[in-house]
């Protein structure tokens, strides 16, 4: 109800404004006809006068102005023109006005008076009066009837185009404001529908582009982002669910195994240590959806620090050889160049390590590990190649998803959070981590922007 209010009032408002706008345009039209309409009146009384006038000087009988009167009377018979010639004591001597108007004085601007003593408006003229040397009296006026004709001939042509375009104002207002409400109520409907649960609903786009088609569309693509959020938390929980059941199984079974059985101490031990194990990959799940996390809040930027590439990677691989030694692993860094750029150490490092773990989970013995930071074209990325069994292309894109893992069967350590997790810190750092085959092996590339170097 609120919002049919606020559009009755923007329709009410629209349509007062436009009203108030047309009336000042058109009495200013009005206004400025009139005028043009009287100067040019004023301009043929003017002239018909100073003609006249110049005419009655150059005699000197007055039966001779009184002829020159009397023909041009005559000669003019449809107009509205009236001209009278009297005596020095205004008497009337020629022309179609038979009594000189009271209260009329010898002036040389243009003046206004009624006619035969009547005091409408269409009974009066408009002129101006002449002393003849030889003493008698010209009056040269236009009766004012066809002023006052044009006048009610305009202001009725301008009531109906103000009329009609009020209609039509207030009509394209309502029709107007019928459409908002219309495309209102369908996005409110289906808002309320979604609301309800129905969650496969989407805003109606009419298809013509316009401001609503681009905010159906962007509600709709804000819904399938959202359902697609919620599809991914509901994986997320199955699968969280599904690789918590076994640790937590076998603590439990383990803990319970141990109370059933003897009092031995190295049992208890051993079953501590298990238990131990068990907390400490459910510990690094949760840890590693923690970071995830924070990564894609862009918390870490507010920290950010100048960085060395090649002394993070340089670090990675010193921590990582004796390990890879003791699985018969190669471990090399190939010559660098120093990177320096704007990012969290902490986060660059730990995708880091994540590359390394994963390349000697899956590279046999024998098997090498090559790592290499490289720029080019405001970019450096970091390569780790490996000669390991790779993954197939159809997995790539799928590899990045939370508890993703080539594995069906789940039973190789690790949760499949790594690559996410490595893909979110690429992410916070406006680069992207890229997955291609090294036949043999896989390549992974965490290509990152030198814009932001310190």
């Amino acid at each position: 109800m609120r919002r049919r209010s606020l559009i009755f009032r923007y329709t009410l408002l629209h349509g007062t404004l436009f009203v108030l706008v047309l009336s000042g345009a058109l009495a200013f039209l009005y206004s400025s006809t009139l005028s043009a309409h009287e100067t040019e009146m004023d301009e043929q009384i003017e002239h018909e006068a100073e003609d006249l006038h110049e005419r009655l000087t150059e005699v000197h009988s007055v039966t001779e102005m009184a002829a020159i009167v009397s023909r041009t009377t005559t000669e003019r018979p449809g107009r509205t023109t009236v001209y009278m010639l009297a005596t020095k004591t205004r008497q009337y001597v020629a022309g179609n006005l038979r009594q000189w108007p009271a209260g009329i004085e010898q002036r040389g601007d243009l003046l206004e008076f009624p006619l035969e003593g009547k005091a409408t408006e269409e009974a009066r003229a408009r002129g101006r009066t002449y002393r003849l040397p030889t003493g008698e009296q010209l009056l040269v006026a236009r009766n004012l009837t066809e002023r006052v004709r044009f006048r009610e001939l305009i202001r009725e042509a301008f009531a109906g185009a103000l009329l009609l375009t009020v209609l039509l104002g207030v009509t394209g207002a309502y029709l107007l404001s019928r459409r908002v409400s219309h495309h209102l109520d369908e996005i409110n409907q289906n808002s309320e529908a979604i609301l309800q649960g129905n969650l496969d609903l989407r805003m109606p786009e009419t298809g013509r582009g316009d401001e609503f088609d681009e905010l159906s569309h962007n509600l709709n693509r804000m819904l399938d982002r959202i359902g697609t959020l919620m599809s991914a938390m509901r994986e997320v929980t199955d699968d969280i669910a599904h690789d918590m059941r076994s640790p937590i199984s076998r603590l439990r079974s383990r803990i319970e195994l141990a109370l059933l059985g003897k009092s031995d101490p190295d049992a208890y031990r051993a079953a501590l240590e298990g238990t131990i194990e068990d907390a400490d990959a459910i510990l690094a799940m949760f840890n590693s959806l923690l970071t995830i996390a924070h990564a894609e809040s862009g918390e870490p930027r507010k920290s950010f620090e100048p960085v060395d590439l090649r002394d993070l990677v340089a670090n990675a691989v010193e921590i990582y050889e004796p390990a890879a030694e003791d699985a018969g692993l190669s471990i090399v860094l190939e010559e660098s160049a120093p990177v320096r750029l704007s990012g969290n150490p902490s986060l660059l490092g730990q995708a880091i390590t994540n590359l390394l773990d994963n390349a000697m989970k899956y590279v046999p013995a024998g098997g090498s590990i090559r790592c290499r930071v490289v720029v080019g074209d405001d970019r450096a990325r970091i390569i780790i190649a490996d000669d390991g069994p790779g993954v197939p292309d159809a997995f790539f894109d799928k590899a990045f998803d939370r508890f993703s893992r080539l594995e069906a069967s789940r039973t190789s350590p690790g949760s499949g959070l790594g690559l996410s997790l490595v893909r979110a810190i690429a992410h916070l750092h406006e680069g992207e981590v890229v997955l291609s085959s090294g036949d043999p092996g896989l390549i992974v590339t965490l290509d990152l922007p030198v814009h932001r170097e310190a």
